[in-house]
C-alpha cells in the first residue's frame, strides 16, 4: 500500500515475490497505490519487470483504493521495500489492522515495527522473500505477531497519543530545564543478523 515510486523500491518487492511465488505458487502480491505525477514511467517499468519475472498474473497493480482498510484486509502480511522512509505511516496503518509486516531497515521502520514484524536490509530480495515465506508458512506466528502489532500501534502511535506527547515535550521545554540524555544502547545479541525482528535502540 503506497505510491508506486522509486523510493519505495517496488522492483525489489517484485523480485522478492518472484522468489516467494517459486516456493509457494498460491501466493499473490497485491499492490495498492498509484504513481505520482511524473513517475508514470516507473509504474510501467515495474509492470514490465513483473512480466519479465513471470509473475504478471499473480502480482497485480490495483491502483488507489477508496477505503484503505480494504487494502490491508486483502492479504496475510504487508511488505514495505522502501530504500528511504521518515516515519512509515503505512506500516502503522497495517499494524492497526492487525497485519504482520515485513519491512526494510530504513528511517523509522524499526521503531515502528518493534518486535511485531520482521525487518530486513534494503535492496535484498532474497532476505525479504525469506522473511515473507517464514510468516506465510507459520499461521500461529503470523497471527500472534499481527495481534501484537495492533496492540503496539494503538498503545504508541495514535493521533491522541502523539498530541499528548508533544504537549508534554513543549511544556517541559518551556520550563527552561536542561534536556535529559539517554545512554546509547548496543545490540549484542544474534550476531548473524538473520531475520532480526527488531534492533536495539541506538
Amino acid at each position: 500500500m503506497g505510491r508506486i515510486d522509486p523510493i519505495k523500491d517496488v522492483e525489489t518487492l517484485l523480485r522478492a515475490f518472484a522468489l516467494v511465488h517459486a516456493e509457494m505458487p498460491a501466493a499473490r502480491l497485491r499492490l495498492f497505490g498509484s504513481a505520482p505525477k511524473g513517475r508514470e514511467s516507473y509504474l510501467q517499468r515495474c509492470r514490465a519487470l513483473a512480466t519479465d519475472l513471470g509473475i504478471a498474473g499473480p502480482a497485480t497493480f490495483e491502483g488507489r483504493v477508496e477505503d484503505i482498510r480494504d487494502a490491508y484486509d486483502a492479504g496475510q502480511i504487508v511488505a514495505l521495500s522502501s530504500v528511504s522512509e521518515g516515519f512509515p505511516y503505512s506500516l502503522i496503518e497495517a499494524m492497526t489492522c492487525g497485519r504482520t509486516c515485513v519491512a526494510t531497515d530504513v528511517g523509522g521502520v524499526t521503531e515502528a515495527v518493534g518486535d511485531t514484524g520482521l525487518v530486513v536490509p534494503p535492496r535484498s530480495p532474497k532476505r525479504m522473500a525469506q522473511a515473507c515465506l517464514a510468516l506465510l508458512r507459520d499461521d500461529e506466528r503470523r497471527h500472534r505477531l499481527g495481534a501484537a502489532a495492533r496492540t503496539r500501534a494503538l498503545e504508541n502511535f495514535t493521533v491522541d497519543g502523539a498530541i499528548s506527547t508533544f504537549d508534554e515535550i513543549y511544556n517541559f521545554l518551556s520550563t527552561g530545564r536542561p534536556v535529559p540524555t539517554v545512554p546509547m544502547k548496543v545490540d549484542t545479541g544474534d550476531p548473524s543478523g538473520d531475520l532480526l525482528p527488531w534492533k536495539a535502540a541506538r
